[in-house]
């Protein structure tokens, strides 16, 4: 079983492999979805990013790195004058994000990264959203994606978790007994726990804490707010 295969497999026990129905509406979902808290996290997510996105005030053009189904290239998409590339190797969601969400400027590409058809200085803006776990050299990753943004472009990482050095142990414990409970062990091997310092060469700019004192207000209050941090990278 090759990693993509391991991968769906995974996702399909996980209940992450969506009917077009429900994909074509991410990120909401109904409140009784199992994944319901996860998707309103990620509902927020997308809207910051948005939001800050559109506050650049210029027709951009957008990597969406690991872009599975479509759905965030989707609400990129709708950025005035935005022309957005949805990248991924995962071909079963490719082909879905190809059927619901695909339009003229709107590109979904099976494609490696380390090997992608684009010219150098292409991209305003390169998105990762809950995809660097699946990448083993974080700041080799960065650097590629460096080489296609253009002066003054940046990277932004979100819905991914960082750790602390010693966080690092437990942290892939507790990956290795998850896998173990779905039946699949061996997914643990390609699952990456990447820290914070490995961004410190390219000068990481917080956008979003999720443990900041407004974080944590809005979790007290019950509000969606993602677990995991936003950060921007040159």
């Amino acid at each position: 079983m090759n990693q993509v295969e391991l991968y769906l497999r995974v996702r399909l026990k996980e209940g992450r492999l969506y009917p077009d129905e429900v994909a074509e509406r991410l990120p909401k979902v109904p409140e009784d979805h199992p994944l319901a808290q996860e998707w309103r996290a990620r509902s927020a997510s997308c809207k910051r990013l948005v939001r800050y996105l559109a506050q650049l005030k210029q027709p951009l053009a957008i990597l969406d790195l690991g872009c599975g189904n479509g759905w965030l290239s989707s609400q990129l998409a709708n950025l005035p004058g935005a022309r957005v590339y949805g990248i991924d190797r995962n071909t079963f969601e490719l082909a879905q994000a190809v059927r619901l969400f695909a339009r003229s400027n709107l590109v979904f590409l099976d494609t490696d990264i380390f090997c992608a058809p684009f010219m150098l200085h292409s991209f305003d803006v390169i998105v990762l959203a809950s995809v660097i776990q699946y990448f083993s050299d974080l700041p080799a990753l960065v650097r590629a994606l460096q080489r296609l943004i253009k002066q003054g472009g940046e990277i932004h990482l979100l819905d991914s978790p960082l750790y602390e050095p010693v966080q690092l142990q437990s942290a892939r414990q507790r990956t290795r007994m998850y896998y173990d409970s779905l039946g699949f062990p061996e997914m643990a091997e390609h699952y990456y726990h990447h820290t914070f310092n490995e961004l410190d060469e390219f000068s990481p700019h917080w956008l979003y804490q999720p443990n900041n004192l407004n974080a944590r207000l809005r979790r007290f209050m019950g509000r969606a707010i993602s677990p995991f941090p936003w950060i921007s990278l040159r």
